[in-house]
Formats: C-alpha cells, structure tokens, sequence
C-alpha cells in the first residue's frame, strides 16, 4: 500500500472527537451556543463541522435557514454519534468496576430538603467510592440544567424529567404532604379545615416553586381556595409563622425534618383527604457511570430508612410506612415509564 492510499483511508473517518462536537451543535441550535457550552471559539466549531461534511460528503446542516436546519443525513448520522458517544463512556465505567477501583470524580446534585436531611449521611457512604467528590444543592430547576448539561453526573430530585431522552431513573420513596396547624386547633376534617381556613390564612409555598404548585393543586382538589397573604420560599420560615400563630400550612415529612426546628408549639395533623406526596428519584445519564446511579440510589433509601422512617415514626407515628414506598424500585429508561407527578422544592 502506498503512502497515499494511507492518507485516503485515514481520511475516510471522522474523527471520535468530532462527533461530540457535532451533537453539540444540534442540542444547543446555533453554532455560538454550541462553542460556549464547549469552551470553543465560534470558528473552530465551524471548521470541525465543515470537516465532518467534507469527510462524508454529504450536508448535515442546512445553514441557509435562520435557525438552521438538520438534513435528514445529519439525523441520522447524530443518531449514530450518540450511541457511539455512550458506548464509550461505558468503557471507562465498565473498566473500573471491573477493577473495583474509585470513580476519578462524582458530581452529585440534592435537591434542597434532600441536601439538609441527607447530606452528611450521603457524603459519609459515598466518600470511599470516589477520588474527588462534589455535592450540589439547589431547587430542581438547577440541578436538571446542570444535569443537562453536563455540570453533574447524577441527581436526587423530584422532577421527573419524563420529556428528557437518555436518562435513567432510580426511584427512591415518597415524601407524603402534611397539615401544619396552630397549638390551639383540633385534628381537623375537610370541613374543619374549611373553618379553619376561613379563620387564619394559608402560609404557603412560594408559586416559583413546584412544590407550592402542588400544594395549590391539592387545595383546589378539597374545594378550598385560600386567599393569598404570606408566600414563602423557605421551610424554616414557613414552619416559624405557624408556630408564631400567623396561619397554618401543607409541608412534607422532609421539608418539616429540614426545618424542625422552627415547629415550636405547632401541631402535625393529617392532611384531610385522599393521600398525596412528591416522589424522590435518582436521575443519571443512561449507561456513562456503570452501576454508580444504582448504588447511589440503594444509599439514598437505607439512609431514607435509618433517619427519616425512625424520626417520623416519633413525630407522626399515625404515617404509615407504606405511606413512603413507591410501587417499584427498578431502574427504568424515562422514556419508558409514563407520566410522574409534578414535584417540589
């Protein structure tokens, strides 16, 4: 073979690097967006899809358009890079559990109550399975971005994120809703929450969050519409304005063991009803970190079972434990599992 039949035939590939590059593109919609989320100059993007092109020989995007458009060669060939892009992910992951040695790095995002009640325990399993560890905290709407795009490698959240394509979902437990009422007041029926409710005020949840979303749909379930007069993002602060006698307020066993200490005097009741809860999952991308997402999630539920069952259990002993079990902890691609419900802070 002559020297330049090698040079033909190295040609006729496209480069494994290119492929991420050309997936970029089309996620983020415009070649400058795709540089930014790349650390790349605008033109260097360019130059790499002007390369995939030629090697192939075919347009894979039509930039005559504003915004541009995916040729049907270009699908296909990104469903391509996709799949090749994961199957090289798994290599690394596959290589190491085979190795049984710790991941370089984990970047774990909690949402906010999870963070508070869970974290130290997390941490405290999790240290040993990893060289350098990095924990999150936020409300959903970060830690889905920051999943997205490829800022943190897994998620504790209630956000479903069923629209999402590549993901897995380990499902956790069930953070069941709860009536948080003034020292003075009786356990309470629908009626009586009605009363209630046209004596003192709602102190919700902030309608930023979907958490306060949720509440707001449960009440108009029970046929009540309180009027709005306090609106707050924090559970501490939320939980000191019923114990100061200001209103009452729906919570979750996790949100009030966030903030038990601004209980005072204040009274947990069931919330009058049918039974509702936000669902807790572990969230990662589909096949890069081998089995870490399941181990991830097994810590989260023994953690889930050794503090937050036992401390309910001396607060609100009329939970049941089933109360908190979701009907199934199997691991589950997104797109295949049917809608969730809309979840909280």
């Amino acid at each position: 073979m002559t020297q330049s039949d090698g040079q033909q035939d190295r040609e006729q590939f496209v480069e494994f690097s290119a492929l991420a590059v050309f997936v970029s593109i089309t996620e983020a919609g415009t070649l400058t967006a795709a540089a930014k989320k790349l650390g790349l100059t605008q033109s260097a993007v360019s130059q790499v899809l002007k390369q995939i092109e030629t090697t192939l020989g075919v347009v894979l995007i039509d930039r005559s358009t504003r915004p541009f458009r995916v040729t049907p060669a270009g699908l296909r060939f990104k469903a391509y890079a996709i799949n090749m892009l994961l199957e090289a992910r798994k290599i690394s992951a596959v290589v190491r559990e085979s190795a049984q040695t710790a991941l370089p790095k984990i970047r774990l995002g909690l949402i906010d109550s999870f963070a508070s009640t869970f974290g130290p325990q997390i941490v405290k399993r999790l240290h040993s399975r990893a060289e350098h560890l990095t924990i999150w905290a936020g409300y959903n709407a970060a830690l889905r971005d920051a999943l997205l795009g490829r800022r943190l490698d897994l998620i504790v959240t209630t956000d479903p994120l069923a629209s999402e394509e590549g993901l897995e979902c380990h499902e956790l437990f069930r953070d069941p809703f709860i009536l948080i009422i003034p020292a003075e007041y009786e356990d309470l029926t629908v009626d009586g929450l009605r009363g209630l409710s046209d004596r003192l005020p709602l102190i919700r949840y902030s309608r930023r969050s979907s958490l306060g979303v949720q509440v707001d749909v449960h009440l108009r379930r029970l046929g009540l519409e309180p009027p709005d007069r306090f609106e707050f993002d924090s559970s501490d602060t939320l939980l000191s304005m019923v114990s100061a006698g200001f209103g009452w307020a729906l919570t979750t066993t996790l949100c009030l063991l966030q903030a038990r200490h601004a209980l005072g005097r204040s009274q947990i009741v069931p919330l009058p009803g049918a039974g509702v809860s936000r669902r807790f999952n572990v969230i990662a991308r589909r096949g890069e970190h081998g089995d870490m997402p399941r181990q991830v999630a097994e810590i989260c539920r023994e953690v889930f079972r050794e503090t937050v069952l036992s401390e309910m259990q001396l607060i609100a002993p009329w939970i049941g434990k089933d109360t908190y079990t979701v009907d199934s902890v199997t691991q589950a691609p997104l797109s295949s599992r049917g809608p969730l419900p809309v979840d909280g802070i």
